[in-house]
């Protein structure tokens, strides 16, 4: 494996799978255990893969994104990438349904407009039929977003910067009006739908990658002139933010120390062993890991509610149950995403940026938490 690889990327894509697929591990053992992962200490960070996912979005696309692409080729891509393996488990839901409606997730219905909207990944006030799902909305907001800057302005580093400097002043915006941005803004349907997910504190976290790659290198004062203003804008932010709204902040802030750790010492993950081998494959399934844990978790919790196990059985139910999880998503990924990966883009025509497209932000374990 070579450095230029820049390895480090698929270790954080890796951390952050296994900590969003841990906090979903109540699944497990909600028949038999009264414990829960998500406990007073932890419950606030839970999931804190979902904006590590989003950090780590916003820095690949700023590292891919050339001189030479177009905002049409760019967008056509990504969504190349990102449908076939959601479509799919979307369908697998669909299928879930219909043998045994009892077991549909986040108030799912078979109306043609909920079936549309989930598989054109439009933005929803609610959960789509695949409730994990939800991240692709604000992934690929951010990759129509990159996309308009490709078609109108370029992808010059004045271009780059203005996105960043947008991306950050929606994030404020959002702080500054209380996250979720709906009671403000409106809800119940599209428009609503679209602006909260735009005015939306994950814009941040897309904003913190993106402009890490674009000031990567450059001198300290050039950097501090450029985030100057963006910290500024955040504090004012801060400071309007409803009293106790602050939390989503937190939870980018700490994803986003998560991000540095990894990036800063990057060079000490580059080892050619058997361990790293096994974290950079995680991190490479990592889409389909995220796809597909919520299916495993619940039906082997199904499963052993029918054992009868005693609650001592928690904590090694869960380890197990989460390297089950990861196993299989690494499996699913080998056999079938790669494949299809690879197939969608004969000759190299369609560049498959690899990207991880973020994992579900969850306050407990049993229950994605979705703004909005």
């Amino acid at each position: 494996m070579q450095a230029s690889k820049r390895l480090e990327l698929q270790w954080l894509r890796a951390f952050a799978a296994s900590e969003v697929v841990l906090c979903h591990s109540d699944l497990l053992t909600k028949h038999f255990s009264s414990l829960a992962v998500a406990r007073s200490w932890y419950q606030p960070f839970s999931a804190l893969g979902v904006e590590l996912f989003f950090i780590v979005s916003g820095y690949v696309i700023g590292m891919r994104v050339g001189a030479r692409d177009t905002g049409g080729a760019f967008f056509a891509a990504r969504v190349m990438r990102l449908v076939p393996m959601y479509w799919l488990f979307t369908s697998i839901a669909v299928v879930v349904f219909l043998v045994n409606p009892v077991w549909h997730l986040h108030g799912f219905s078979l109306d043609p407009i909920s079936m549309a909207k989930s598989y054109l990944i439009l933005p929803q006030q609610g959960f789509p039929i695949l409730g994990v799902g939800w991240t692709l909305e604000h992934e690929l907001l951010f990759y129509l977003g990159v996309a308009l800057m490709l078609a109108t302005v370029g992808s010059g580093s004045a271009a780059r910067l203005g996105l960043g400097w947008l991306m950050t002043a929606l994030g404020a915006a959002a702080l500054a009006l209380g996250s979720p941005a709906g009671p403000v803004l409106g809800a119940g349907n599209l428009s609503a739908a679209f602006l909260t997910h735009i005015v939306s504190p994950f814009m941040l976290a897309f904003a913190i990658g993106w402009l890490a790659r674009e000031l990567e290198g450059r001198k300290p004062r050039d950097i501090a002139l450029q985030l100057l203003p963006l910290v500024l804008l955040l504090l004012w932010a801060a400071w309007m933010a409803p009293p106790g709204k602050l939390m989503p902040a937190w939870r980018i802030g700490g994803a986003g120390l998560v991000f540095a750790g990894f990036i800063l010492f990057r060079h000490a993950l580059q080892g050619d062993n058997r361990f790293g081998r096994t974290v950079v494959l995680l991190g490479e399934a990592s889409f389909s890991i995220y796809l597909s844990h919520w299916f495993v978790l619940s039906a082997a919790g199904k499963l052993l509610g029918q054992v009868g196990l005693p609650e001592s059985f928690d904590i090694p139910v869960r380890i197990v149950g989460v390297a089950m999880s990861l196993a299989i998503g690494a499996a699913i990924y080998l056999t079938l995403e790669k494949p299809v990966d690879r197939w969608l883009r004969p000759g190299g025509r369609l560049r498959s940026l690899r990207l991880l497209p973020g994992g579900p932000a969850v306050a407990s374990a049993s229950v994605p938490k979705k703004p909005g």
